[in-house]
C-alpha cells in the first residue's frame, strides 16, 4: 500500500489553531504545551500565563535587591529593597511609570517618610518603625497589592490605581493605601472603627474600594470620597478563618483562606479550605444585594474565567472554551518558603493537578512564587 501523504500541521488555518489552543486542558500547563509545538502555533494564541519563581537570595550584584510583584495585563511592580523605591514595568512593551516609595505617605497635607533602614550586613535585613524583618522574604510576606485599570488596552499606565498595604504602616491603624502613577506619596484609607486588627486583602470595582479585615468583615468605600458605604459580614459557613499575613495556621488541622477577585462585572470571593496543610476545596461567593444589605452569596462558579491567586495579588484571564471557572492557587504559609501551585476546576469539582512543587532543598528566596498573566 502506498504511503499516504501526512498533513502539514504547520499549515493549519490560524482560526483553527486558536480554537485548538482555547480547548487545551487549562491555561497554564495546557496552553504552554500547545505553544511549545512550533512558532506558528505559539503565534496563534499569544503569550500564556505563567508562574514566576523567585531567584535565590544568594544572587550577586544589585539584582538580588530587586523584588518583582506581577499585577495584571503584563504589568508588574518592581521594588528596590535598598531604599523602598518602586515603579511599574510592562514586560512586553518595556513601558515604565514611577510610583512613590513604599514608605512615603500623605499625612496632614505633607509627605511623611516612615523609618526604613536597609541592613543587609546586620542580623535584620530591613528595619522599620513598626517591624523588624530578618530576611527579604519576611518583609515581602507582609506586602499585598491590587490594581484597577480604567483603560486596560492602553499601552501606558494612565488610568491605573494601585492599592497596597504593608505592616510597616502602623499595624491595624491604616486599612489600605493607594496611588496613581506619578504620585509623590501613597494616600491612606482609614480603617473603620470596630473592625479587627487590619486589612489583609482588598480590591477596586465599580467605583468602590473594598478592604477585607482579619476578622472576615469587609469595608466598602466610595473610591472618590473615601467614605465608608457598607460593612459586609464574612461568607457563611466560614470556620477557622485565618490570613497569611497576620496568622500562623501551622497548629490548625483545618482552616479557610479567602481572596478577593475583581472581575469585569462583579466582585467575587474565593474561599480555600485547607486540611492537613493541603487545599481540599474551593467555594466562590459573589457580592450581592439582600434585604439586609450587601452580602456574600454562594454561587456555582464565576463564569468562564481562569482565576489566579497567590500571596501578593489576584487576577484573572477570560476563556472562551465554556469550561466554567478554573482556579490557579499558590499554597503557602506565613513566612514559609515552601509553596506549591494547584489547578482546581469548579465545573468538575475536583483538584485537577499540582502544577508546581518546589525542590526538597529550596534555597532562601526574597519573594514567593506568583502568577504573571499577560
Amino acid at each position: 500500500m502506498a504511503d499516504q501523504e501526512q498533513p502539514d500541521w504547520l499549515d493549519l488555518p490560524s482560526d483553527l489553531l486558536r480554537l485548538i489552543g482555547q480547548r487545551s486542558r487549562e491555561a497554564v500547563t495546557g496552553l504552554a504545551a500547545f505553544r511549545s509545538v512550533c512558532r506558528t502555533w505559539r503565534a496563534a494564541v499569544g503569550p500564556a500565563p505563567r508562574l514566576l519563581l523567585p531567584r535565590a537570595g544568594s544572587d550577586s550584584g544589585s539584582s538580588k535587591h530587586v523584588l518583582v510583584f506581577p499585577l495584571l495585563r503584563g504589568w508588574s511592580i518592581v521594588v528596590d529593597a535598598r531604599d523602598a523605591s518602586c515603579h511599574l514595568s510592562h514586560l512586553a512593551t518595556g513601558a515604565t511609570a514611577s510610583l512613590p516609595k513604599l514608605n512615603a505617605v500623605w499625612d496632614g497635607g505633607r509627605i511623611r517618610n516612615l523609618i526604613y533602614v536597609h541592613r543587609p550586613d546586620a542580623e535584620t535585613a530591613i528595619r522599620t518603625s513598626a517591624i523588624l524583618c530578618f530576611t527579604y522574604l519576611s518583609f515581602t510576606d507582609l506586602l499585598r497589592f491590587a490594581v484597577h485599570n480604567a483603560t486596560p488596552d492602553a499601552p501606558a499606565a494612565e488610568g491605573m490605581t494601585i492599592m497596597m498595604y504593608h505592616m510597616m504602616h502602623a499595624y491595624g491603624a491604616t486599612g489600605v493605601l493607594f496611588c496613581r502613577p506619578g504620585d509623590a506619596a501613597w494616600t491612606k484609607v482609614a480603617k473603620p472603627a470596630r473592625l479587627g486588627g487590619g486589612f489583609f486583602d482588598f480590591a477596586y470595582h465599580d467605583g468602590r474600594m473594598f478592604g477585607m479585615d482579619i476578622n472576615g468583615e469587609m469595608a466598602v468605600y466610595d473610591a472618590a470620597t473615601l467614605d465608608v458605604l457598607h460593612r459586609v459580614q464574612r461568607p457563611p459557613a466560614t470556620r477557622n478563618f485565618v490570613t497569611k499575613m497576620y496568622h500562623d495556621a501551622a497548629r490548625l488541622e483545618e482552616f479557610d483562606y479567602v481572596h478577593l477577585v475583581s472581575l469585569p462585572s462583579k466582585l467575587v470571593l474565593i474561599r480555600t479550605s485547607v486540611k492537613s496543610s493541603q487545599p481540599v476545596a474551593f467555594n466562590i461567593f459573589e457580592l450581592g444585594s439582600t434585604p439586609d444589605g450587601l452580602a456574600w452569596l454562594k454561587v456555582m462558579d464565576a463564569g468562564n474565567y481562569e482565576l489566579f491567586l497567590d500571596g501578593y495579588h489576584t487576577t484573572f484571564w477570560e476563556n472562551s472554551a465554556n469550561s466554567g471557572t478554573r482556579i490557579y492557587y499558590v499554597h503557602d504559609e506565613h513566612y514559609s518558603i515552601v509553596s506549591s501551585a494547584y489547578c482546581y476546576s469548579m465545573q468538575d469539582n475536583k483538584l485537577e493537578q499540582c502544577i508546581y512543587r518546589p525542590p526538597e532543598n529550596s534555597p532562601e528566596c526574597s519573594t514567593k512564587p506568583s502568577w504573571f498573566v499577560p
